[in-house]
């Protein structure tokens, strides 16, 4: 689903939209810069959006648009016109923000004709409880890592790869912990037993993509979106997330290896942090050389348990994602 957008348009309006005003004064007194606040607007079971303006014809709208809607991010919809388009509609019935856009803009928006400068993108697969999703993400910090990223690194309770990137990041979290924190948010009147099911039950990866990867795959417009591209991204990025099978190599494959290798590899087969231990040249270059075996020394092995356990791993991440249930409908559950 589409959980995240940052997006500017093209919209009359009366007067400025704001909360405010943020001021940045030299220490000889001199105004260098201003900058509009965000004005929070409350949508459906008092989820919030923000929006301020850019002149007076243009608009900067930064929120959870599915949640804005429906009040919950456990689903939603894949595409993002549909979902901008039909989110605009509604902002357009609030009185207090004055947005009197002319024919040629409502065009213009409903054609995806405006930019965005980020999005996420997510999609939950079904284990089969809470305690199940927490065991995977924990066990991914140590074996899984993303390639040109690095391993994960836990913020919270939440395991990113490339967080602090200025391009694109993924991460993956328990949807059940996290709408069942203290403060999350989430509405009562939304707890019903179908809805906390699937929340308990949902390990969830959620891609972040920023300007820069946007604009470099031309997708900072979203009419060059169809209703298949936010998957599409999400899921060619867990391509990039390797795994190491922790198989062992055979003696005749180990009579190979140079002797320091074959040592190096030795002392990672029991658990030993090879970065640890050496220098990071080194590291690399007995990496790349392990690498041909699919053999990740910078993945560490968990000696404390059967190698068996990381066959899961790789098995959630090659089913297909849960999607929408067919009861979230039946309900009036889904924005569109």
């Amino acid at each position: 689903m589409i959980d995240w957008v940052t997006m500017k348009i093209a919209c009359d309006h009366v007067g400025i939209i704001s909360n405010g005003s943020v001021v940045k004064v030299s220490k000889d007194n001199e105004i260098e810069w201003t900058s509009l606040s965000w004005l929070q607007v409350a949508g459906s079971h008092d989820s919030n959006i923000v929006i301020r303006s850019l002149s007076d014809s243009q608009l900067e709208i930064s929120g959870n648009p599915a949640k804005w809607l429906q009040g919950h991010n456990l689903f939603g919809t894949n595409d993002l016109n549909a979902l901008c388009w039909l989110f605009f509609s509604k902002l357009t019935s609030i009185k207090e923000l004055c947005l009197t856009p002319s024919v040629e803009q409502i065009r213009l928006i409903k054609d995806g004709l405006f930019t965005v400068s980020r999005v996420d993108i997510n999609e939950s697969w079904l284990l089969a409880n809470r305690f199940e999703v927490l065991a995977w993400i924990r066990s991914a910090e140590q074996k899984i890592r993303l390639k040109h990223r690095g391993t994960g690194q836990f913020k919270g309770s939440t395991l990113y790869w490339g967080k602090g990137s200025t391009r694109w990041f993924l991460k993956c979290y328990s949807k059940g912990e996290e709408i069942n924190r203290k403060n999350s948010g989430f509405p009562d009147s939304l707890r019903t037993p179908d809805m906390l099911s699937y929340a308990d039950r949902a390990l969830r990866l959620e891609l972040t993509m920023k300007s820069n990867a946007l604009r470099q795959e031309q997708l900072h417009i979203p009419a060059n979106w169809n209703a298949e591209t936010a998957k599409m991204l999400l899921l060619n990025s867990i391509q990039g997330l390797e795994m190491s099978n922790n198989f062992s190599l055979t003696n005749d494959v180990l009579a190979t290896l140079p002797s320091r290798v074959r040592l190096a590899y030795a002392a990672w087969y029991n658990g030993d942090d090879l970065r640890q231990i050496l220098s990071r040249p080194t590291f690399y270059r007995y990496r790349k050389h392990l690498k041909e075996y699919d053999i990740d020394i910078s993945i560490l092995r968990d000696v404390d348990r059967e190698p068996s356990n990381v066959i899961p791993l790789i098995r959630v991440l090659e089913a297909v994602p849960a999607g929408i249930p067919a009861w979230a409908y039946e309900q009036g559950l889904v924005a569109c």
